[in-house]
């Protein structure tokens, strides 16, 4: 094992023209631990540290990094100081298989680099990004364990991905593992790349149009819920005590097995364009769910402190497999819920008045029909056509109940874009006239 224990010492990593690599591994290539017991070590620019083991600051331990550290084992941080790495400088680079991030003190990284093939686990609270640092997961899933990744830099572009992820997946009961990102007055799309403990890859994004108070962060974390509990969709939470909806009825059926949780910490509060995503089984009554959901119908649907908001808001993409709720300015926990509540029969409140912008007939019993939600129950006059790109009527309706199936004469039509006209007047006499495109997916 490599010792630093004098507490006098300082010891010095540094470059010449053509740079300096220090490797600490033994000819056998046996792991070489690290073990820094008080001094204070520099690691200069364009150095690079090359630990084939694990690096353990303790005691008064600080390593001010300024290059590159390798390390193929875990890193912990016990010393007596904040910190025990300089925040603003350097990277560490985990390049190992399985590696944890621990120790009695958190750690904040400048960048931290996720390379070597396992997942990277953190087993205390942890800071990124310093004023300029990057988290790049590149291909490798960072395990939150209950605890809080916190970046600062403030740059939409701080955590970077090729086919990483986050999880989070922890319940209210363990507690969370959150990301917390210190936005600061900024706008932009702050995408928190979550994935599930499967590898499927559920990103939540907040796009902020809107600058919020100077000093704020947003953070966010998610988790699936039991299936096989009664009623499902639990454990609800921190805070949720029901899932009813407007008439106390419970809609644990009618719900994703999901839940998220925004919280914006601000003085005041961003505005932006919550983006979910959410997995088919979440929906679907995979695994013994006894979910009874309509996909093209999923709205957000957020606890507002004493209640489930209503309506539900929000438009969805079947084909993205997410929920887009926009304006949003406020925290909550948040789950999908579709307007279908027994006997697939859909609620149709008036005033919602939206239209989907696609659907896939190919036969697989998910959005099979173009639908029209929100419509017969609110309208008085209605007409609805379908057309080609030639210019050829493909479909056309005076009943808003009635869905195209995607055929044309009794033939099926090609995938493709169709463009469609809407004209009506709503019960309390207000025109509604809208165009636009129709994506027709197979």
């Amino acid at each position: 094992m490599f010792k630093l224990i004098t507490p006098i010492a300082r010891f010095r990593f540094f470059t010449m023209a053509a740079g300096l690599l220090l490797s600490l591994t033994t000819l056998a290539q046996t792991p070489t631990n690290f073990y820094n017991g008080g001094v204070d070590i520099s690691v200069y620019p364009s150095t690079i540290l090359y630990v084939g083991g694990h690096i353990t600051n303790d005691l008064s331990g600080n390593i001010v990094n300024e290059g590159d550290i390798y390390l193929t084992g875990d890193w912990s941080n016990n010393a007596s100081l904040p910190d025990g790495l300089s925040p603003n400088t350097g990277t560490v680079i985990l390049y190992g298989a399985a590696q944890s991030i621990q120790g009695g003190q958190p750690t904040t990284f400048n960048n931290l680099d996720c390379f070597g093939a396992g997942t990277k686990t953190l087993n205390v609270n942890t800071t990124v990004g310093g004023t300029t640092g990057v988290l790049s997961l590149n291909a490798n899933p960072l395990d939150l364990n209950t605890y809080t990744c916190t970046i600062t830099n403030t740059s939409s572009s701080a955590i970077t991905r090729t086919s990483g992820y986050i999880i989070s997946e922890t319940t209210p009961t363990a507690g969370y593992g959150r990301v917390q990102w210190n936005v600061d007055n900024n706008t932009g799309n702050y995408s928190i790349p979550f994935g599930t403990n499967a590898g499927d890859y559920i990103p939540l994004s907040y796009n902020i149009s809107t600058a919020g108070s100077a000093g704020g962060n947003i953070s966010a974390a998610t988790y699936p819920t039991d299936v096989t509990a009664s009623p499902n969709n639990r454990p609800l939470p921190s805070g949720v005590t029901d899932l009813n909806d407007a008439n106390g009825a419970e809609s644990a059926e009618s719900t994703v097995d999901r839940f998220w949780v925004l919280d914006l910490n601000y003085t005041t509060n961003p505005t932006g364009d919550i983006t979910f995503t959410y997995r088919n089984s979440e929906w679907d009554g995979t695994s013994g769910s006894t979910n009874d959901i309509v996909e093209d119908s999923l709205q957000a649907w957020r606890w507002e402190g004493a209640q489930w908001a209503n309506p539900t808001v929000g438009t969805v993409s079947v084909s993205a497999n997410t929920v887009t709720a926009s304006g949003i300015d406020y925290s909550g926990p948040w789950t999908l819920r579709t307007l279908v509540v027994s006997d697939s029969t859909v609620i149709e409140p008036c005033g919602d008045y939206s239209l989907p912008n696609a659907f896939s007939p190919n036969g697989d019993g998910h959005n099979d029909l173009f639908t029209l939600h929100g419509w017969s129950n609110c309208v008085s006059d209605f007409n609805f056509v379908v057309f080609d790109r030639w210019g050829e009527k493909v479909f056309e309706t005076d009943n808003p109940a009635k869905a195209w199936d995607g055929t044309f004469r009794g033939q099926a039509l090609d995938p493709g874009v169709y463009i469609y006209y809407l004209n009506a007047e709503t019960s309390a006499g207000e025109k509604k006239n809208k165009k636009g495109n129709i994506s027709l997916i197979k």
